[in-house]
């Protein structure tokens, strides 16, 4: 449990042993793995998907932070010397929201079709970046972390291309220049 880690850990740290617990909000980047929301919208954008599957309703929402303001902020928070800290950007975004910043990315406009039987997790997810803000600025906006990902999956030399086993029978559009 999450919390019994963070309460081991101020045990620790009130015996002299420096100690920070991290609490990362929803990190994503290029190569993160396709089973997570964020990930999967990129493919189905490069797969064209039409319609858009996005599971529930849509108005499930996420802090969503990349992967390298993680790293920097973790590194920073250990500099910083703070006990607890969440990493996160304080910016709700609704997988709707995420869909359409996804598709619009990419170039197209496709029909969104919400799964309401698939599963959701939490509904709200969004943290308070007041205490980090003191120590670290996330830097990498969500509309640039998705084009650097769409540009990443499309590159020809990446090994984050898109393979017929997560877009089958779909090729990424040519006609997507990344910018």
């Amino acid at each position: 449990c999450k919390l019994t880690g963070e309460m081991q850990a101020q045990l620790v740290r009130a015996e002299g042993v420096p100690i920070t617990v991290l609490r990362p909000l929803s990190g994503y980047g290029q190569d993160q793995d396709p089973t997570y929301p964020f990930r999967a919208f990129i493919d189905r954008a490069l797969a064209r998907s039409d319609p858009f599957e996005v599971w529930g309703d849509g108005q499930q929402v996420r802090d969503f932070i990349h992967v390298e303001d993680v790293v920097a902020g973790t590194l920073a928070a250990v500099e910083a010397d703070v006990d607890v800290v969440n990493l996160c950007t304080g910016i709700p975004t609704s997988f709707v929201d995420l869909a359409e910043l996804v598709c619009a990315s990419a170039r197209y406009v496709p029909e969104l079709r919400f799964e309401l039987g698939a599963p959701v997790g939490v509904r709200y997810r969004v943290g308070d970046p007041t205490l980090m803000r003191t120590f670290y600025k996330p830097k990498v906006t969500l509309e640039e972390g998705v084009a650097r990902s769409l540009a990443a999956r499309l590159a020809p030399t990446s090994s984050a291309r898109p393979s017929a086993a997560t877009t089958p029978g779909r090729s990424p559009s040519p006609s997507w220049s990344g910018r």
